[in-house]
């Protein structure tokens, strides 16, 4: 596996070119949630994952909603075609392939630092925004597994519409997840929350 480091320098071109970009390309961003997490708790996040704008927007709220040292979870094949995000927070992971459960433990390992945040995109692939089922992958269990009361699990989905004009709104619904640390509860969570989601972005 690839694991994540964080140069300086290319954290700063990351957040400068894409925040650039975002300013031209979106009219609006959005965050609704009431979300407040301790200080002695690291972050993890559950986000849908649509867009090649993910990874940006995760590094975003990384900063300015949680105050977290930035994690995200891809796809190795991705990564090495875009091995320069390996600097700014990225880390791999191999479907079907030994070192898998390294990553996981990777993954897991993170959490351990109440100062971090790692954001797993649970469908292991890009889905359209309308697709509101989100299946959890395997081997999420074996992040939230054991002893995980030194982080708090929080849910986004992010939404895009045009809302009559020009450029697109992006919306950011955060929930903090307060059932039961098994993969099952968190699915069935995660999709009542899109549902609600929904339900507000079209009201």
């Amino acid at each position: 596996m690839i694991k994540a480091q964080h140069n300086k320098l290319y954290i700063w071109f990351f957040r400068n070119y894409f925040g650039l970009l975002s300013l031209i390309q979106f009219r609006k961003m959005s965050v609704v949630t009431d979300v407040n997490i301790p200080e002695n708790r690291s972050v993890l996040l559950f986000q849908n994952h649509f867009s090649w704008w993910d990874g940006y927007w995760s590094y975003w709220l990384s900063r300015k909603i949680f105050r977290r040292k930035f994690h995200v979870m891809m796809l190795e094949e991705q990564l090495l075609k875009h091995l320069f995000l390996n600097r700014c927070g990225v880390f791999s992971i191999q479907k079907n392939n030994r070192d898998f459960l390294n990553s996981l433990q990777y993954a897991s390992g993170i959490l351990n630092d109440p100062k971090n945040l790692a954001t797993i995109y649970p469908t292991g692939e890009m889905l359209t925004q309308h697709q509101q089922i989100v299946n959890f992958q395997k081997g999420i269990d074996r992040i939230i597994s054991g002893d995980t009361i030194h982080f708090e699990i929080v849910m986004a989905v992010f939404l895009v519409d045009y809302f009559g004009f020009t450029r697109p709104e992006i919306r950011i619904y955060l929930k903090k997840y307060s059932g039961e640390r098994a993969v099952e509860s968190i699915e069935k969570a995660y999709h009542t929350f899109y549902q609600t989601c929904i339900t507000k972005q079209t009201e």
